[in-house]
């Protein structure tokens, strides 16, 4: 009997034990999930969005109002976005059913707009449905990336005139913003397809073929003589470097003399194409090479946003104390101009910080679409969010150092408003899902 009872007893303890050791090892493996998991983040693109976010929602606290407010609430809207697009897996949005679905719906989004939306500031961008307001020409730049990034991955840039297939997938889109009118963000659709032909395949000198005319147009306003040194220039390079292992020297001259015929007819067209802008959208192209023309006119932003920008020095007049902010001299401070505010209040030690941090951001970007070239959807997307990054970042701070026109782009997560904040914050989820399926690779011996 004693014999019997210490065998039980034995068997109860070894049972407890074993039951003990499989309980510390799956909280070992939880514990070693969760630890890979967070190394497999992107560290650096998340420290580079906290501080842009705490930037922005430190300097809205002080431009009256409840902006602050409203923009931790976006804020919390925007996290759980990216929360979401982190745990999807990026080729979902690849799907063509997905994609068919995210484009017709823009498009009726877009065309809702110009019936029946709301306007401000000459321009009709607004979409309420119920108690929410959307921009859905904030929402058309991820489509477009994702449309892009598709068609590109299955069909890539080998002949320049495939460059023109993609060019049709913007195209709608583009003219449906920029009827708005939302100059700034058609240019960002603009942009970001440079971009990402240029990554699915196209040479330099196809991008300049493209963007050709543009350049005819903003040469001829400024200059004929200009004007015609590029035509020349354009023609030489056509001839001599534009695909060459492609067509032979007779077509390349054919099709060079084509393409510069083609921009003297844009130069000669500029006048009326310069009609088809609205009034306010003429000033904001023209004022920005010499505000002082008209300083109480067009040229006032971007003097306002000059002053302010000096009186913050090194260190900055002090959270709330800036004299352009605090007395309004500074139009639309929480929004297309909240860098001057931020270079007022917060001097150019911060200001500088937050250039460092976009650069950060950009460069991290283009890391992960090299890290995921070996899958061409996830690497065409993350190079495109580059460019809309980027060119929203070059365009705001160009324009309020008056190197740029103002053309009404906000700065991305520092600038006041939901839609926006939400699509940046879904566009972060996308790279650290591009990231996470696409990770570096790791040296585990060291040579």
């Amino acid at each position: 009997m004693l014999i019997s009872r210490y065998l039980d007893q034995n068997h109860s303890f070894d049972k407890f034990k074993f039951i003990a050791l499989k309980h510390i090892a799956s909280s070992s493996f939880l514990w070693r999930s969760l630890i890979q998991s967070l190394q497999c983040l992107d560290w650096l693109l998340i420290a580079a969005i906290s501080l842009l976010l705490a930037v922005g929602l430190t300097t809205l606290s002080y431009q009256g109002s409840n902006f602050h407010s409203k923009q931790c609430e976006f804020l919390l809207a925007g996290l759980v976005a990216c929360f979401v697009f982190a745990r999807i897996p990026y080729l979902f949005w690849s799907n063509k059913i997905v994609l068919f679905a995210l484009y017709g719906i823009n498009l009726i989004l877009l065309g809702a707009v110009m019936v029946m939306g709301h306007s401000a500031m000459g321009a009709q961008r607004w979409l309420a449905l119920g108690p929410l307001t959307l921009q859905p020409s904030e929402i058309a730049k991820l489509v477009v990336i994702f449309s892009l990034a598709a068609w590109l991955a299955k069909y890539p840039i080998i002949k320049f005139w495939d460059c023109f297939k993609a060019l049709a997938i913007i195209a709608v889109p583009a003219f449906l913003v920029f009827k708005q009118p939302d100059l700034g963000t058609s240019l960002t659709f603009g942009t970001v397809f440079l971009g990402v032909i240029f990554w699915a395949g196209a040479t330099v000198l196809d991008l300049v073929v493209i963007f050709s005319p543009i350049l005819s147009l903003i040469f001829n306003a400024l200059n004929p003589a200009l004007w015609w040194g590029f035509l020349i220039v354009l023609f030489v390079l056509l001839i001599f470097w534009w695909r060459k292992d492609n067509w032979t020297l007779v077509i390349r001259v054919i099709l060079s003399l084509a393409i510069v015929i083609a921009n003297i007819g844009m130069g000669e067209l500029r006048p009326k194409l310069w009609g088809v802008l609205k009034p306010y959208q003429q000033k904001r192209l023209t004022s920005f090479i010499n505000p002082y023309d008209d300083p109480r006119g067009s040229g006032y932003h971007i003097l306002q946003s000059l002053i302010a920008i000096g009186n913050g020095g090194i260190f900055g007049a002090g959270l709330g104390r800036g004299n352009q902010s605090q007395g309004a001299f500074i139009p639309e401070r929480h929004t297309d101009f909240i860098f001057a505010v931020v270079s007022e209040e917060l001097g150019f030690r911060i200001s500088a910080l937050v250039v460092l941090a976009y650069s950060l951001l950009c460069i991290r970007a283009a890391l992960i679409a090299y890290q995921a070239r070996s899958e061409p959807f996830g690497s065409l997307v993350a190079i495109g969010i580059m460019f809309m990054f980027l060119f929203h970042v070059f365009l705001n701070i160009g324009m309020t150092i008056g190197i740029m026109p103002v053309a009404g782009v906000p700065l991305p997560f520092l600038s006041y408003g939901g839609t926006a904040l939400i699509i940046d914050m879904s566009a972060i989820g996308i790279l650290l899902s591009i990231h996470l399926l696409n990770p570096p690779p790791r040296k585990d011996i060291w040579t």
